[in-house]
């Protein structure tokens, strides 16, 4: 009669822990839509051949801008009117990522006559 009541009190844990790992597997659930709700898209810019290709992008709001230095030698993106802001150096094979809140044109300030702009769509 003991065993039997011992196997009782396995079946009632056990089914309660399954009861309470169904829950949390919905909760992550819910918390993977909301992430996924708010995620952002990714932009790539190209650094390549003394460019950046695209030269001109257009985003959505809330859009990563990527820029990867494919190229032979170091470059920077830096804001162009008052360089007010800059990458830092992304060195050959390094990226930089920026979600930019406002239109804004930018270059490379080691290699000027390298521009780019990054339009938002409103």
């Amino acid at each position: 009669m003991k065993d039997f009541f011992l196997a009782i009190v396995v079946l009632i844990l056990f089914a309660a822990v399954i009861s309470c790992n169904n829950k949390n597997t919905e909760k992550k659930s819910d918390t993977n839509s909301a992430i996924q709700s708010i995620s952002t898209h990714t932009d790539t810019v190209i650094i390549q051949g003394m460019q950046f290709q695209p030269a001109k992008l257009t985003i959505n709001s809330g859009d990563t801008v990527l820029w990867i230095n494919k190229d032979i030698v170091t470059h920077n993106v830096t804001e162009d009117t008052a360089q007010t802001w800059t990458s830092g150096d992304i060195v050959v094979d390094s990226s930089w990522r920026l979600v930019p809140k406002n239109d804004f044109n930018y270059l490379c300030s080691i290699h000027p006559t390298m521009k780019g702009s990054v339009t938002i769509n409103k």
